[in-house]
């Protein structure tokens, strides 16, 4: 779960964000957490650990996120269907722990793009990136370690936001 923002944003946007259901590609979509080992082998991590797929959980955790930051005056999930003035668009690109000569990382990367819903505009699109060390190779630690990484991730787009 990450933690809500440590403050609120200088420059929020007016009116509706509407933050869209994320997308993935393939098994970084699913329940499992991808796992590789020295960078030779890809295996799915087959466990109950999360309670949702990883395009809903990332995409509930962003909205809470961008909420606590004060992003905008309402942000909300797509499905309420009110008619935002910008959208939110997710695509999860990695997620997964990767263990390398013993040390285990939590690796995320999620393409983040703000949209103007009237002109159709991207106001802000990155590919973000962080790896995060775990604290050992159990499944506990890399989603530990992926939490970290994910709060990372949110605390540079909402600045960007901010910066825009």
């Amino acid at each position: 779960v990450v933690a809500p923002a440590e403050g609120t944003i200088a420059h929020p946007i007016s009116g509706v964000l509407e933050v869209v259901p994320f997308a993935a590609d393939g098994v970084a979509g699913e329940r499992p957490l991808l796992f590789t080992a020295n960078g030779t082998k890809l295996e799915q991590r087959n466990y109950a650990y999360w309670t949702d797929v990883p395009v809903a959980m990332l995409r509930n955790q962003a909205i809470a996120y961008l909420r606590s930051a004060g992003v905008a005056d309402k942000v909300v999930p797509s499905e309420l269907r009110i008619g935002g003035s910008y959208r939110i668009q997710g695509d999860i690109k990695r997620l997964e722990q990767a263990v390398v000569d013993k040390k285990s990382t939590g690796i995320i990367e999620i393409e983040l793009s703000l949209i103007d819903e009237d002109t159709d505009a991207l106001v802000v699109s990155k590919v973000y990136h962080s790896e995060q060390p775990a604290a050992d190779d159990s499944i506990d630690a890399a989603v530990t370690a992926l939490d970290a990484g994910l709060q990372d991730i949110l605390k540079r787009f909402v600045a960007d936001i901010d910066a825009r």
